[in-house]
């Protein structure tokens, strides 16, 4: 487990600790402690809005040099961002380098950069980094990793159809049992009305190819 001294808290200390010791310094303590409540009204007021529209910016930046495959763009926009390296959340810049990375297909990378993202992303945004990480789980052949992943995943959507799908699929790339075989069968028939037309094709090989096992 990870502790990190964040700089809003840091902030609110070395704020305290002053005014702790100026107590007998009437003057001293008035004027440190109008300091403390602009300094606070700008922390708890204006930074977080300041810090989600410079969180939307950056996203929106980081796709579109994602897209054009500006891989150096990208890194420079990445270590450019000394706001939200100090007050935004960290997960943000850790899963646009694992984008990053896996565009590149430097997928060990992109596992590890995951990984600490999850560290610290919130509850809702947990699932897409799972889903996100289980595939680059899948890339590098940590199959036994991935699939407790996607089961992970299910529990919390189990409608959701790349879950689904990568599971059955995983199930029917492996030496599965004849009970994950239909396992697999079950997830990709749940799948296949969901797909879009251009994974379909690639379900229906994967369901035949369980069925064929299944009846071998």
């Amino acid at each position: 487990m990870r502790i990190e001294l964040h700089p809003r808290w840091l902030l609110v200390f070395v704020s305290v600790v002053p005014m702790v010791l100026l107590q007998g310094h009437r003057t001293a303590l008035m004027v440190w402690g109008g300091t403390v409540f602009a300094l606070l009204t700008v922390a708890l007021l204006w930074l977080p809005r300041r810090v989600a529209a410079a969180q939307r910016t950056f996203q929106r930046d980081a796709l579109a040099r994602l897209s054009a495959h500006d891989d150096a763009g990208l890194r420079a926009l990445i270590d450019g961002q000394t706001l939200l390296r100090l007050f935004g959340r960290r997960h943000v810049l850790e899963e646009m380098r694992a984008l990053a990375a896996s565009a590149a297909g430097r997928h060990d990378e992109a596992v590890k950069l995951y990984r600490a993202a999850l560290d610290s992303a919130p509850a809702d945004e947990r699932v897409r980094l799972e889903v996100n990480l289980a595939g680059e789980e899948l890339a590098t052949g940590q199959l036994a990793e991935a699939e407790g992943r996607y089961r992970t995943v299910l529990k919390r959507r189990p409608d959701l159809p790349i879950a689904l799908s990568n599971l059955g699929r995983l199930l029917v790339r492996r030496e599965a049992t004849r009970d994950e075989l239909d396992e697999a069968i079950g997830l990709l028939q749940r799948a296949l009305p969901m797909a879009d037309a251009r994974d379909q094709a690639a379900l229906e090989q994967a369901l035949a190819d369980a069925r064929a096992r299944v009846g071998a």
